[in-house]
């Protein structure tokens, strides 16, 4: 099992790359790295020396000119980012008044700093919403979605 402490040391643009690369991908189908470019706003350059590190760190299992797939660890730490995300977006929506686009941009600057007893007590707080302001699945803990 991933320790999700981990992700908090990962950076914000590994961070990124592992949601983009988690909503880009299926079952059948590789993450395109010129889909996860437009997605994150960089450059194709910077996407594919991201991919190699990433697969490098386990990350990810990444085929030059094909695509890249999310490995068991990356896959549980994007949906880690993805509940931090949407839990944030919640709250700043259900409780400060942020219209959704505003709880995204700011969700996507908190999503990375907080912390697993932070995480906890925020969706007890909000009584463990379902989903964000949205509509997308707030994922569970341990990365299983309700």
């Amino acid at each position: 099992m991933v320790n999700f402490e981990r992700e908090r040391h990962l950076g914000k643009a590994t961070g990124d790359m592992l949601k983009a690369i988690h909503a880009l991908q299926s079952d059948v189908t590789l993450a395109p790295p010129s889909a996860i470019a437009e997605r994150t706003g960089t450059s194709r350059a910077f996407v594919t020396k991201m991919l190699q590190s990433m697969d490098r760190e386990g990350l990810v299992c990444y085929t030059p000119y094909k695509g890249v797939r999310l490995t068991p660890d990356g896959e549980r730490l994007a949906r880690e980012l993805s509940r931090h995300h949407r839990l944030l977006e919640r709250f700043l929506t259900d409780i400060l008044g942020f219209t959704p686009d505003g709880a995204h941009d700011e969700a996507e600057r908190l999503e990375h700093v907080i912390s697993e007893e932070f995480e906890e007590r925020l969706a007890a707080f909000l009584n463990h919403p379902t989903t964000c302001p949205h509509g997308s699945p707030i994922p569970e803990h341990e990365g299983e979605t309700k």
